[in-house]
């Protein structure tokens, strides 16, 4: 399930419902095209001409020169650096936006320690999307706001411009409402940490080893150990999971050998099922996934398993088809604290229930927040914490 905020975009701003994407980084927001015609059936699209600060990106600048050929292009038709951006679990791009680049405001409101708000604009680079493909024709948002590791995304523009740390957390939660993003991190006794490795795109990690019900799933070891070709990463953006490709066939036969004997197995649509009556925690094995420097992620049936009826049961680890890339999405990374450190390259997590309050520290101080508290302010904004270093986003599933 995607996970949704709102932003304001442009002067005069406007409201845009947009996707947390931590797996990208070019963030972009449908826009109407240069006729008036809407890109999508949303309302509530995006029009440059209408925003007095909105600034096209020339194709002679120097950020489209860099982004060029992977995700930029220079227009044949005028000087503007044209938007090219795929999704898809590996290499393959499953959907595409286009259109092209421009700079304009986005509103950030501050809230702080006596529940004051005030406004903190800046200016970022963004997509203005004309066109799109695939999956992303029926999204329900209207636009992704980005929080990769690469310059270009949303937070690392942020970041370079002082106004959030190098360090931001993640609390996920299974139903629609409440899960909060913070700008800052996310202290709770219990979270473990493992080193994020070197990667200009993604929040890539080193797992070792998944084990089923205590017992090491037999995976060839170089299908996991980083290289060029073999990667892992975190992405919230991915509502499921995609095991590379040679560690998917041993998961699945791990995971069909250790359900409880009452449950029935079958195939739907390509996929795993399996037919039970019974509490999932009691008919299905537990995961643990083992990462670099002996941290240890547990994982629980609904880590990894979805169902439309509570009776059939399809594992949502899907094989990453001639790839050995996994991605671990927002199904693995839910109910948990995620913390995302790039001041010290680690990634920290910890089961932990979303609806209650957290521990928030920028570099300055430490303050005790809800988010229950943090949403009767205003539910949709960004808001801070006691400084500008520490901010709460509020985020939902589907519609904001």
């Amino acid at each position: 399930m995607p996970y949704l905020t709102r932003i304001q975009l442009g002067n005069p701003s406007k409201n845009f419902s947009m996707l947390i994407d931590t797996g990208s980084f070019i963030s972009w927001v449908s826009c109407q095209t240069p006729g008036g015609s809407s890109v999508s059936s949303l309302p509530g699209l995006f029009d440059p001409r209408s925003s007095s600060t909105s600034s096209l990106m020339a194709c002679s600048n120097k950020t489209c020169q860099a982004m060029i050929p992977e995700f930029a292009a220079c227009s044949k038709w005028s000087d503007s650096c044209e938007l090219h951006a795929g999704y898809g679990p590996g290499a393959t791009a499953y959907s595409n936006t286009t259109g092209y680049y421009i700079s304009d405001m986005v509103h950030l409101e501050i809230l702080n320690a006596v529940g004051h708000t005030s406004s903190a604009p800046a200016t970022i680079i963004f997509g203005c999307s004309t066109l799109l493909s695939g999956e992303l024709v029926e999204a329900k948002f209207n636009g992704i706001l980005t929080f990769a590791p690469h310059q270009m995304s949303f937070s690392s523009q942020l970041h370079s411009q002082g106004l959030i740390p190098g360090v931001f957390s993640l609390c996920l939660k299974s139903a629609y409402w409440g899960s909060i993003l913070v700008f800052g991190e996310i202290l709770e006794e219990g979270i473990v940490y493992t080193p994020l490795l070197p990667s200009p795109k993604y929040f890539q990690l080193y797992l070792e080893s998944i084990s089923v019900n205590g017992q090491e799933v037999p995976i060839e070891p170089s299908v996991f150990r980083p290289s060029g070709t073999h990667i892992t990463i975190a992405d919230s953006g991915t509502s499921l999971t995609y095991l590379a490709d040679g560690a998917y066939d041993p998961f699945i036969k791990a995971i069909t050998a250790a359900v409880s004997p009452h449950v029935r197995s079958m195939v739907k649509n390509s996929d795993r099922c399996f037919v039970t009556s019974i509490n999932i925690d009691l008919s299905f094995p537990t995961l643990t996934l083992r990462f670099a420097g002996g941290a240890v992620m547990k994982l629980r049936p609904n880590n990894y398993l979805h169902s439309e009826d509570q009776v059939i049961y399809c594992i949502a680890w899907k094989r990453n088809y001639g790839e050995q890339i996994t991605v671990l999405g927002d199904i693995v990374l839910k109910d948990k604290i995620i913390v995302h450190d790039l001041e010290n390259m680690l990634f920290g997590w910890m089961d932990f229930d979303c609806s209650r309050p957290v521990n928030v520290t920028s570099s300055i101080r430490k303050k005790h927040v809800s988010s229950g508290n943090v949403s009767s302010y205003k539910i949709w904004t960004l808001t801070g914490v006691a400084t500008i270093i520490a901010h709460i986003l509020i985020l939902c599933h589907f519609h904001c």
